[in-house]
């Protein structure tokens, strides 16, 4: 990885975190299939309580540290101490968007996959406490996936 300076404002360090997770997720319409005559169908917008369509945001790439990093032209050595509060408390806004735009990819991966091997195994190795858990573990009930999260996300608030 290429690595320059890079003195970030903290506006630019926002506008170029929202940058790195707009070039790898897309935001479309949920869609159902309406029959619309005898043997035809049509696919139309869901809306919400509030008439509006529904949107879903779907990462088409996972969000990684790395590849932010990447993106920033930074190293994750970098990273880490931008996301220190003590040493640059004024770009703590753009370091926890990054980190709840992460842990919402997490939460969704973890609520929709039926396979989170890879995931678990992320936790585990870094973000901790889940040791009880072993990579080839039956699947997952819904309130287990729901406690996995609720541990992890203590993990990072530490």
């Amino acid at each position: 990885m290429t690595t320059r300076k890079h003195k970030y404002t903290p506006r630019s360090l926002e506008a170029a975190v929202d940058r790195y997770f707009a070039s790898i997720r897309r935001t479309t319409a949920a869609t159902e299939r309406v029959e619309t005559g005898p043997r035809t169908f049509e696919e139309r917008p869901i809306l919400s309580d509030t008439g509006e369509p529904i949107l879903c945001r779907e990462y088409v790439v996972a969000p990684t540290v790395w590849g932010l990093c990447e993106a920033l032209g930074i190293t994750p050595e970098q990273w880490k101490r931008l996301c220190d509060r003590e040493e640059h408390p004024e770009m703590q806004d753009a370091v926890q968007r990054a980190a709840g735009l992460m842990r919402e990819w997490r939460e969704q991966a973890m609520l929709t996959r039926k396979d989170v091997r890879g995931l678990i195994y992320h936790l585990q190795n870094h973000l901790g406490g889940l040791d009880e858990l072993a990579a080839g573990a039956a699947p997952l009930s819904l309130s287990e996936k729901g406690r996995l999260l609720e541990d992890a996300e203590d993990e990072e608030g530490d």
